[in-house]
C-alpha cells in the first residue's frame, strides 16, 4: 500500500512540476527531487526476502502430485475426521485404502477422490462395516 501511495506522490509532483511550466534552469531541483522521492520510496519497500517470502511458503503448501491432492482434501473433510486413510496413485488412477465407519464415509471419501483434479479413477479398496 505504501508504494502505491508514494507512486501517486510522485506522479502528482510531475504534474505540478509540468503544470507550473518550470524552466530548464529548474532541472536541476527536479533531479535532486527526484533523487530525494526515488530514496524513499526504495526505504518504504520491504526487502524482497520478505516479499517472496510467504510467497514461497505458500508454493510449497499446495500438493502437486495427485495423491498429495486427494490426501490433503480428505484431511480437510470435516465428515471424515479421525479415519486414516492409505493413498497410492499411478497415472492418474488413485487407490483409496484403509477402514471407514461407516458405508456413507467410505461414499463420501470416494466422491471427494474422484472430484479431485487430475484423477480420472479411484479405485476403493476400502473396509466400511455393514
Amino acid at each position: 500500500m505504501r508504494q502505491i501511495v508514494a507512486a501517486l506522490i510522485l506522479i502528482a509532483l510531475f504534474v505540478l512540476l509540468v503544470g507550473t511550466r518550470f524552466k530548464p534552469s529548474d532541472g536541476d531541483k527536479l533531479a535532486s527531487v527526484s533523487r530525494l522521492a526515488v530514496g524513499k520510496v526504495r526505504d518504504a519497500l520491504p526487502p524482497a526476502s520478505k516479499v517472496a517470502g510467504p510467497f514461497h511458503a505458500l508454493r510449497r503448501e499446495i500438493p502437486e502430485r495427485i495423491e498429495d491432492k486427494v490426501k490433503a482434501r480428505l484431511d480437510a473433510d470435516n465428515r471424515l475426521e479421525g479415519v486414516a486413510f492409505d493413498l497410492s496413485s499411478e497415472g492418474n488412477t488413485v487407490t483409496l485404502r484403509g477402514v471407514v465407519p461407516s458405508a456413507k464415509a467410505r461414499r463420501t471419501a470416494v466422491s471427494i477422490a474422484e472430484h479431485t483434479t487430475g484423477v480420472e479413477k479411484v479405485v476403493d479398496e476400502l473396509a466400511a462395516p455393514e
